[in-house]
């Protein structure tokens, strides 16, 4: 059955999506707030049963709307249910309990129409990712690249300046830099696919025709938008969206390729409104590609932080809706890997004293040793054959 999308001109090119992609659009019609919660207490009870509470919201809820209690803070939400708890003689022993797992269960129905789904999703692209971070000397020695080692002399800035001179608060130091890189590598994706799968957006998949930069209205229909918003009432327009964690993510380059390929979408799909998204960050001052790309896509909206949180969302709460599925999910990726930097710092340290020992150094020297002693063939470009392991002598 031919799927019919509503609020799109009759001979408009959106018509010539896969029929994928237009239930797509009218799941993402139907899930936004007003359409999804007549009112603040439907939204109210939805929390209420989620976490199995036989309790009535007030009756004077029902002639709100459901962003009235929906888009509050999370301090303010944790008032709201406290009333509600406190309405219905739950003892203060366990309100304060209550009435916070509410409050974040409030903002996850917000943000998403199968929080459950989405948390489970993240949770476990979190623990796949947990399996990358530093375990082993050798996760911090040498990174993916071969040529990322571990620098000796920044080790000794940091032992001495940072950690008063202790090897082990330095080498900690180290680890958490490590695994701070890895998550926020995979923070960019994760942004993409979690604002995607709020409520009234559609993720772009990626791509199935052979070239992603060309457009095909069944196989690529949206080349360089991350997301998707339909239009949710008539006189309304199709929003494309590209995301990215930081105004500095992307150089001038790497921006004015992107702005080209919203402004193919922009003859594509006529009437839609174009974005360009940085989430992290307070002001455009700075912004390293926002020159180049209004100068390719001059009808480009580029937006930070709470802007660009307030039109991917529909809330002024946007950013806390964001960081509730994460921590969320961190918890529970936390329990299920126990994962624990003091942990890997212990055994790290002691793998770098054992070595020292045997080698009759101290551990600076064993580092600097190892990071830059190799081959001696892989160390001079007239002996160097590209990916070949040369062997020693």
């Amino acid at each position: 059955m031919t799927v019919q999308l509503q609020f799109f001109p009759q001979r408009h090119p959106i018509h010539r999506l896969s029929e994928e992609m237009k239930r797509e659009f009218v799941r993402a019609q139907q899930s936004v707030l007003p359409v999804a919660f007549p009112s603040a207490f439907s939204f109210c009870e939805r929390v209420l049963s989620d976490l199995k509470l036989a309790i009535t919201p007030p009756a004077e809820m029902k002639d709100k709307p459901a962003a009235a209690a929906a888009d509050l803070e999370l301090a303010d939400l944790v008032t709201l249910f406290d009333g509600m708890l406190r309405s219905a003689n739950i003892p203060n022993s366990a309100r304060q309990m209550h009435a916070d797992n509410l409050s974040r269960r409030a903002q996850l129905i917000r943000a998403f129409d199968s929080p459950d789904t989405v948390l489970e999703w993240v949770t476990t692209k979190v623990v796949q990712i947990v399996a990358d971070l530093p375990k082993t000397a050798a996760d911090i020695e040498v990174g993916r690249n071969p040529g990322d080692v571990l620098d000796p002399y920044l080790l000794a800035a940091n032992q001495a300046l940072l950690c008063e001179g202790d090897f082990k608060q330095a080498i900690s130091a180290t680890v958490t830099h490590k695994a701070l890189m890895i998550l926020e590598g995979l923070m960019g994706h994760l942004h993409e696919e979690v604002i995607g799968r709020m409520r009234g957006n559609v993720r772009n998949p990626e791509p199935r025709a052979d070239n992603a930069e060309i457009l095909d209205f069944t196989l690529n229909p949206f080349p360089g938008a991350d997301v998707v918003q339909p239009p949710l009432f008539d006189g309304d327009c199709l929003r494309l969206h590209q995301i990215k964690s930081k105004t500095g993510t992307l150089n001038s380059s790497g921006g004015k390729r992107l702005a080209e390929q919203m402004r193919q979408l922009r003859m594509a799909y006529p009437g839609g409104e174009l974005y360009s998204h940085s989430l992290v960050g307070n002001t455009l001052r700075g912004h390293r590609s926002m020159g180049g790309m209004l100068r390719v896509e001059p009808s480009l909206i580029v937006q930070v932080g709470q802007a660009s949180f307030r039109v991917l969302t529909g809330s002024e709460s946007g950013a806390e809706l964001l960081v509730r599925v994460y921590q969320a999910a961190f918890e529970l990726a936390a329990e299920q890997t126990g994962y624990s930097v003091e942990n890997m710092t212990r055994a790290i340290v002691q793998t770098f004293i054992k070595r020292a020992e045997a080698e009759g150094e101290g551990y600076l020297e064993s580092v600097v040793h190892k990071s830059t002693r190799g081959t001696a063939a892989n160390l001079d470009s007239r002996t160097y054959t590209g990916g070949r392991d040369q062997k020693s002598d």
